[in-house]
């Protein structure tokens, strides 16, 4: 039979069954949630260890996030707004407004899907109306960098 101990904070060398995760950035983490410019979040989750695996082995919140957006960007590009109320109307260019922003500050790499394929050709219909000039030289670049 198992010796029984009142319950007690402390465990003693030889004292019975020790099992302790001893990790000093768990506690100092509770106390700041940002140290230097490493931002740490220590949010609740039903099921932290998933969470954990998904961010890890998966994608990251930003990636996931970002996936979300293109998603929504090309159901909503591709949406019949007539029926809507003139503040969802507003709320569907304020989303693609910042879609288009966020795409702007991704910047160096911009990957070829259909919507962002869209989204530049709808960028160069805007050009055409504005600089007919630039929008000829554009163009040029286009033609002699696809028949390559």
């Amino acid at each position: 039979m198992a010796n029984s101990t009142p319950a007690s904070p402390f465990q003693f060398p030889f004292s019975g069954d020790v099992t302790q995760a001893i990790n000093p950035w768990t506690w100092w983490l509770r106390l700041m949630s940002q140290v230097g410019f490493i931002n740490i979040n220590l949010t609740k989750s039903s099921d932290p260890e998933m969470e954990r695996r998904i961010t890890e082995n998966v994608a990251g919140y930003g990636k996931q996030l970002g996936r979300v957006i293109e998603v929504l960007d090309a159901l909503l590009v591709n949406s019949a707004t007539a029926g809507w109320s003139a503040d969802q109307k507003k709320a569907l260019v304020d989303f693609l407004e910042m879609a288009k922003e966020i795409a702007a500050v991704k910047g160096d790499y911009i990957a070829p899907t259909k919507v962002n394929v869209e989204r530049f050709l709808e960028g160069i219909r805007h050009l055409k109306e504005k600089d007919e000039k630039e929008y000829g030289e554009v163009v040029e670049r286009l033609r002699k960098e696809l028949s390559s």
